[in-house]
């Protein structure tokens, strides 16, 4: 038994490091549904589409019968209206009182019997009760509105596509932003290694200096410049760690992943997409941005269309354009009494017509309003395509720019690579000394650093570039000599 156990915690054990290893990392296709699902700004973008949902059906709703209902109850301690007693003399038909009706049948048949000065005061059993009930039931159904209603409805599901179209462009938008902190951090991810490289030959160079020193074959300003260089790459990884620090914390909150850290993300950026965007023009690509069917402009274009219908709703409420509607109203109402009920009903059928004939100049006003609000719509379309070429441009030309600034950088890697090789023969012939050396082998990872930097502003370019035109990775030309 005390086998078999040992054999089944010796399995569990070498099993433990297996499933480790095989623990699902995010990727950017989970990252991205992680934010679909966890990112405020969509969220609330969420929350606007819903609203103007309901908006749009409000405006439909119009278009049905509007139903009150009104229900009370009333008690009256000291009810207005009680029995009414009535002296049969004060009774009068016409210009002849009771009295002379009776004696005016009693001639005409002697054989009945009538006595009108026998009888006592009449009481009439008009109680109101102290209980009442009433109820109302009003439908109103709107018949004609010179196109305010349809024209409402109109506006509204022009809004709700605006908010669904808004949606989308601001996920659109974080995709981009999410690529670029990926890269970003990734990028930054390789740094940190070549700053140690720096600190560690900068010890060594301090370390020769100060024997250097010691043995009066050095100044004291060599040892300085020793130590400067190696304050300087521990300043950087500090500026880089607070970088670092701010570009994951923007990656957590866009994503929705509150302890998201790089390891437990597989993401490689894509070198290749700079000559596949660069193989197009700047023309071309300004071209494709500013295409109207570009959800930015689409959405542009639905805010005139907006102002054009509040226009049209503004001018059906212009003075002498009356609005029909049916108005049909049933009442009840009644006394609660312990022996007897006592009720009215009524029924009232009603068709109105109404319209402002004058308020100062108001809806006049209205009108004017929203011919400013539709020109300004137009103005802001036309700044908006303004914005979006140079927005184009210049994200293109810094895309070039670091470009030509990497290829450069490569170029003076390779050749201080070169002149370190050299170094590094000459210190093995005798003829160069270990810190000239390692002089040389910091300058390769400066610019191995300034490189993989410029790789980063590379980056933001192009994503800001695939954003503005809406580009499609999977659609860009394949390049297999270099940039076109």
């Amino acid at each position: 038994m005390k086998k078999t156990f040992l054999v089944f915690l010796a399995v569990l054990l070498i099993a433990v490091p297996l499933f480790a290893e095989t623990e699902e990392k995010y990727t950017l296709e989970t990252l991205i549904l992680a934010m679909e699902n966890g990112n405020a700004d969509l969220l609330k973008s969420d929350q606007a589409i819903r609203k103007a949902a309901l908006d749009t059906k409000d405006a439909k709703g119009a278009y049905t019968p509007t139903i009150d209902l009104l229900v009370s109850g009333t008690y009256m301690a000291n009810p207005v209206l009680g029995p009414i007693t009535i002296d049969p003399d004060d009774i009068r038909i016409g210009d002849s009182s009771l009295s002379d009706i009776a004696g005016g049948i009693g001639a005409l048949f002697p054989d009945i019997p009538i006595d009108i000065s026998s009888m006592g005061p009449i009481t009439v059993p008009m109680d109101m009760g102290n209980n009442r009930i009433q109820g109302q039931l009003t439908l109103t159904q709107p018949i004609f509105t010179w196109g305010k209603l349809s024209n409402a409805v109109k506006l509204f599901e022009k809004v709700e596509s605006l908010r669904t179209m808004e949606r989308s462009d601001k996920e659109n938008q974080l995709i981009a932003e999410l690529k670029s902190r990926l890269d970003a951090l990734y990028y930054i991810d390789e740094i940190f290694p070549l700053l140690d490289e720096i600190e560690k030959k900068a010890d060594e160079l301090i370390a020769i200096a100060e024997s250097a020193e010691e043995a009066g074959m050095m100044l004291e300003e060599n040892v300085l410049d020793a130590k400067l260089q190696k304050q300087m790459a521990a300043i950087s990884r500090k500026e880089l760690e607070m970088q670092y620090s701010s570009v994951l914390e923007a990656l957590r909150t866009l994503v929705g992943i509150d302890d998201l850290v790089m390891e437990d993300v597989t993401y490689t950026p894509d070198e290749d997409l700079a000559s596949r965007i660069l193989s197009y023009s700047e023309d071309e690509l300004i071209e494709m941005a500013t295409d109207p069917s570009r959800l930015p402009l689409r959405m542009l274009g639905g805010m005139e269309e907006v102002q054009e219908y509040n226009k049209k709703i503004a001018s059906g409420s212009i003075y002498g354009k009356p609005d029909i509607a049916l108005q049909v109203s049933a009442s009840y109402g009644g006394s609660i009494k312990p022996s007897e009920w006592q009720d009215t009903w009524g029924l009232n059928v009603t068709l109105a017509l109404s319209t402002t004939l004058w308020d100062g100049g108001k809806k006049m006003n209205d009108i004017k309003r929203a011919d400013s609000d539709l020109l300004s719509a137009s103005i802001d379309y036309d700044k908006a395509v303004r914005t979006i070429e140079e927005n184009v441009s210049s994200s293109y030309a810094q895309a070039e720019l670091s470009k030509e600034r990497i290829s450069f950088g490569e170029m003076q890697r390779d050749a201080d690579e070169l002149k370190a090789e050299r170094e590094r023969t000459a210190l093995s012939l005798g003829s160069s000394s270990q810190s000239d050396v390692l002089q040389k082998e910091l300058a390769v990872i400066q610019d191995e650093i300034e490189i993989v930097t410029e790789k980063i502003t590379l980056s933001q370019s192009l994503h800001t570039i695939m954003y503005l035109t809406a580009m499609d990775t999977a659609n860009l030309p394949v390049i297999t000599d270099g940039m076109a």
